[in-house]
C-alpha cells in the first residue's frame, strides 16, 4: 500500500478542504496520514480514521527559534512515518516540507501554491528586499528533484516561472480543492425572485485584502440613494492576519442594522440558499473556494478582475468583474444586478454550468491523483522495476 502524508499549517484546511480527496486516496489503496497543528478540527479527522501528526508550527510567527523548532519537528516526523508521498499545502508547509523531504530522504514532493502572498506580491520596498532574499530558497524548493508544483491559477504559474522559481516542465495547473456540486445546488423550489429586503452576501473573512472596505463603501452609497437591501458578513476576523479589521471596529459595523455580522457560518449551502447576491471583491485569490460554492449555487456573482477571482467569472456571462480597489465600479455592478434579477438569474445558471465543466470536485481529485501517480512511476522507472 502506498503511504502518503497531507502537510498543512491547520488541520481546519485539510478538514474543509482536502477532506474529499482523503477520502478518494483511501478509497484508490493510499495509506493516508496528516501533519497539521492540532485544533479543533482534529478529532473530526480521527474520527474518520485519519492519524494526524501534530505540527508543532504557527501560521504566523518570523521567530528564527520558533520556526527552527518547526522545522526539526517535521523533520522528525518524516523519518519516522517514512511516507512514499508527501503533499504540501500553504507555503509555509512547501518551504519547510520540502526542506525537511530531502533530510528525511524522502523524495517524492508535491508542493501545492495555495496563493503568492505579500512576499511575491507587495510593492513596498520592504517587499522588495524580502523577496530577493528569499528567492534562492524559494527556488531551491520549488525546483527540487522528483517534485512537482501544483498552481491554482494560471496567473500565479507565470509568475514563478518568469521569476525563475520553478519552471514549465514541473509546474501543474489543478483548479483548487473542487467542490461537490451534488451538495452545493440550487433548490427546485427556489422562485429566482429577490428578498425583501435584498440580501447581499459577503463571504470571508473581515479582512482588508478581501475588498471588506469596498464594500461596505458602495453599500453606504447606495444606501444613501434609497436602495433597499441587506449586507450580510460571514466571516470572523483574524488576529493572526494583519489586514484583519479590529474588534472596536467589528462593533461598530454591528451598530449598523442594515449590516449583519454573521461570524463564522458552517453551513455555508444554507446560507447561499438564502441570499440573493454574492460579493467579493478580493485584492487576489488562489482559487476563490466561496465563489466557486456560491456559483455553484446559481448565485450571481460580483468580484475583481484579479487572479483566483477571475479564474471563476466571466465577465458579462457568469457574473461581474470590477477593477481592483474601486468602490464605485462595484457600487455599480450591485446596482446593475438589483435592477435586473433576470440577469442576475442567467448569471447564475451559467456561474453553475462553468463550475460543472471546470471546479466539481471529483475533477479536480481526478488530476490530483494522477500527479501521484505520475510521480510514483518515474521514481519506480529510475529504479528499474
Amino acid at each position: 500500500m502506498k503511504s502518503l502524508l497531507l502537510v498543512a499549517n491547520t488541520s481546519w484546511y485539510l478538514y474543509n478542504f482536502r477532506f474529499p480527496l482523503m477520502r478518494d486516496l483511501r478509497k484508490n489503496g493510499y495509506q493516508v496520514a496528516v501533519v497539521a497543528p492540532h485544533d479543533k478540527y482534529t478529532i473530526l479527522l480521527e474520527q474518520e480514521g485519519f492519524k494526524v501528526h501534530n505540527w508543532k508550527v504557527s501560521r504566523s510567527s518570523i521567530n528564527p527559534f520558533t520556526e527552527a523548532i518547526a522545522l526539526l519537528d517535521l523533520i522528525n516526523i518524516y523519518r519516522k512515518e517514512r511516507p512514499d508521498l508527501l503533499h504540501h499545502f500553504t507555503i509555509k508547509a512547501c518551504l519547510y516540507g520540502t526542506i525537511a523531504a530531502k533530510f528525511s530522504r524522502v523524495y517524492r514532493v508535491i508542493n501545492a501554491v495555495t496563493g503568492l502572498g505579500h512576499v511575491f506580491l507587495g510593492t513596498r520596498f520592504h517587499n522588495r528586499i524580502l523577496r530577493r532574499i528569499l528567492k534562492p530558497i524559494y527556488t531551491a524548493v520549488f525546483m527540487a528533484r522528483r517534485s512537482t508544483v501544483v498552481f491554482q491559477n494560471a496567473d500565479d504559474q507565470e509568475k514563478l516561472i518568469q521569476l525563475g522559481i520553478t519552471e514549465s516542465r514541473k509546474a501543474r495547473l489543478i483548479y483548487g480543492s473542487g467542490v461537490d456540486i451534488e451538495k452545493f445546488k440550487p433548490d427546485l423550489d427556489s422562485s429566482g425572485k429577490f428578498h425583501e429586503p435584498i440580501k447581499i452576501l459577503f463571504p470571508s473573512r473581515l479582512i482588508k485584502q478581501k475588498g471588506l472596505q469596498e464594500v461596505l463603501e458602495a453599500s453606504q452609497s447606495l444606501w444613501a440613494e434609497s436602495y433597499n437591501f441587506e449586507l450580510l458578513l460571514a466571516g470572523d476576523i483574524d488576529i493572526d492576519n494583519r489586514s484583519s479589521i479590529s474588534q472596536e471596529e467589528l462593533l461598530i459595523l454591528k451598530e449598523e442594522p442594515r449590516i449583519i455580522c454573521l461570524g463564522h457560518v458552517h453551513n455555508m449551502r444554507k446560507l447561499y440558499s438564502s441570499i440573493d447576491i454574492v460579493v467579493l471583491p478580493s485584492w487576489r485569490e488562489g482559487l476563490s473556494r466561496s465563489l466557486i460554492e456560491a456559483a455553484a449555487m446559481e448565485r450571481p456573482i460580483i468580484t475583481t478582475d484579479v487572479p483566483g477571482c477571475r479564474d471563476v467569472v466571466d465577465h458579462g456571462c457568469s457574473g461581474l468583474l470590477v477593477p481592483l480597489k474601486n468602490s464605485h465600479a462595484l457600487k455599480l455592478a450591485i446596482n446593475l444586478l438589483i435592477k435586473n434579477p433576470s440577469l442576475a438569474r442567467r448569471f447564475g445558471k451559467e456561474a453553475r454550468e462553468k463550475v460543472v465543466a471546470e471546479f466539481q470536485v471529483s475533477l479536480v481529485n481526478k488530476r490530483t491523483l494522477e500527479q501521484y501517480e505520475n510521480l510514483l512511476n518515474k521514481s519506480l522507472r529510475r529504479m528499474g522495476r
